[in-house]
């Protein structure tokens, strides 16, 4: 077993503090303007789920700026060699492999959850830019319920649907529009049981991240 699928998510806190003023400048110069609407539905506090549209490369830089801490990305594994690699692993970033995820992957995002961290999780596997989204699997919801049962009290974990778009194209002094949605809860599409509710769940991901994108 690859032993980067295993291990537990970390984050550097004197090179992530050290680096996201730095972040925040690069991506005000490089980008015309950065308009996020919705900034009241993400949560200040406990776990959260973040599960945003997947258009660019640069889509997981500009979803750090809607926290004031640390996000924890679950990764494709194929991101984590060389310097990048071990750039983004002390920076939160865990790896998954997307076509045969492993329990350990799981187990890490679980865990997150548990401890209250705000994990971010692309439906769409990858990205899309030749429709306007990917048909969504029910593999984040699944993961969410799993979590929601190991917690040590009752609770639903709010997953925010994020659309983001790039005017005219993701590339310098682009405008950029962050959308966040109203927060989607399991409890409000609970079934006779849980693999049901991970497709109805899905379901309404897919349609809150499709109305977002189509309201620009």
């Amino acid at each position: 077993m690859n032993s980067k699928i295993s291990s537990s998510p970390q984050i550097s806190p004197w090179l992530y503090w050290s680096l996201f003023p730095i972040h925040r400048i690069f991506l005000s110069l490089y980008f015309g303007k950065i308009i996020i609407e919705g900034e009241s539905y993400l949560p200040e506090f406990g776990p959260v789920v973040i599960a945003p549209k997947h258009y660019s490369r640069w889509d997981p830089l500009l979803i750090s700026l809607l926290s004031r801490e640390p996000l924890f990305f679950m990764t494709n594994a194929n991101q984590f060699a060389g310097i990048q690699g071990w750039l983004i692993e002390r920076l939160g970033a865990f790896p998954v492999d997307l076509n045969h995820p492993t329990v350990s992957s799981m187990r890490n995002a679980i865990e997150l959850l548990q401890g209250g961290k705000k994990l971010v999780l692309f439906p769409e596997g990858g990205i899309v830019r030749d429709r306007i989204l990917r048909s969504l699997k029910p593999g984040l919801a699944r993961l969410v319920l799993q979590a929601e049962a190991k917690l040590p009290q009752p609770a639903s974990i709010p997953i925010i649907p994020i659309t983001l778009k790039y005017q005219p194209t993701a590339n310098f002094l682009a405008d950029v529009f962050i959308n966040i949605q109203p927060p989607i809860y399991s409890q409000d599409y609970r079934q006779e049981n849980d693999k049901q509710t991970a497709i109805v769940l899905t379901e309404a991901l897919e349609t809150a991240l499709i109305e977002g994108l189509k309201r620009g």
